[in-house]
């Protein structure tokens, strides 16, 4: 598979970094100059949960697969969630009052302190996924936890917006 690039257009003060489609085109690009917002950009399930949130509440949410920037995103591509510019301040205000919400949660300074926990791939062995606490054995090979998907890997390895975190 050959990888297309990467947009370059600056949004603001970031440049847009998308992976361009075979055509050379910017998937969140183009929906920007549709009216949408980008929200977020994550794997399939949180991208879809976060949709679900925002329909519930009424709003016109979107998502768009991206084009793969990696080898290993053909596989487990990531997704773009999108609302109408005009509902962009809305959107973000509920899916942080859900994140609050979650935080609060009597489970979630046990989640919080899986979440700080280093896995180390290479060594392998038994783990706790840091996202659900599913407890299973990880490998360089195999580093997803079954239970909820999550991937587990280097900073390198990230999406933009998470590696940058």
């Amino acid at each position: 598979m050959t990888m297309a690039g990467r947009c370059e257009r600056l949004r603001g003060d970031v440049r847009c970094s998308t992976p361009l489609d075979e055509q050379g085109s910017c998937v969140t690009c183009a929906a920007e100059a549709e009216g949408l917002t980008l929200l977020t950009r994550s794997g399939f399930a949180s991208v879809r949960e976060m949709h679900a949130m925002l329909e519930e509440n009424d709003l016109d949410a979107a998502m768009e697969r991206v084009p793969p920037g990696r080898p290993e995103e053909a596989a487990q591509p990531l997704w773009n969630l999108y609302v109408p510019r005009d509902d962009a301040g809305r959107a973000v205000e509920l899916l942080r009052g859900d994140w609050a919400e979650l935080l609060d949660a009597p489970d979630a300074a046990s989640a919080a302190a899986r979440g700080q926990a280093g896995i180390d791939l290479d060594a392998g062995g038994e783990v706790s996924c840091p996202a659900c606490g599913h407890r299973f054995t990880v490998s360089r090979d195999q580093a997803e936890c079954p239970e909820c998907g999550l991937s587990l890997g280097a900073p390198a390895d990230a999406a933009p917006d998470e590696a940058a975190s």
